[in-house]
């Protein structure tokens, strides 16, 4: 079985650092300079999510990571809990 995850971000709140997109395909800089999650949709709260396999997970990691806003967060599909 391969592992899942969920990528949830919060557009609004990017400073435009832009290492997310350094670190991640899923990372894009937009015209205005934050970053957008590629191939993301916006939930009802007004955050952007994204399923990811394991294989991506290392790469989205240290986007959340290097993100000096803490706007990116990584949840494991299986448990439901938040690994950053």
């Amino acid at each position: 079985m391969i592992k899942k995850y969920k990528i949830i971000y919060d557009r609004e709140g990017c400073t435009k650092f832009g290492g997310c997109a350094a670190a991640s395909k899923h990372f894009d800089i937009a015209r205005d300079k934050k970053a957008d999650l590629v191939g993301g949709k916006k939930n009802k709260e007004g955050l952007w999510e994204l399923e990811i396999s394991e294989e991506d997970y290392a790469k989205n990691k240290d986007a959340a990571e290097i993100c000096p806003a803490k706007v990116i967060h990584i949840i494991d599909l299986e448990t439901g809990e938040e690994i950053i």
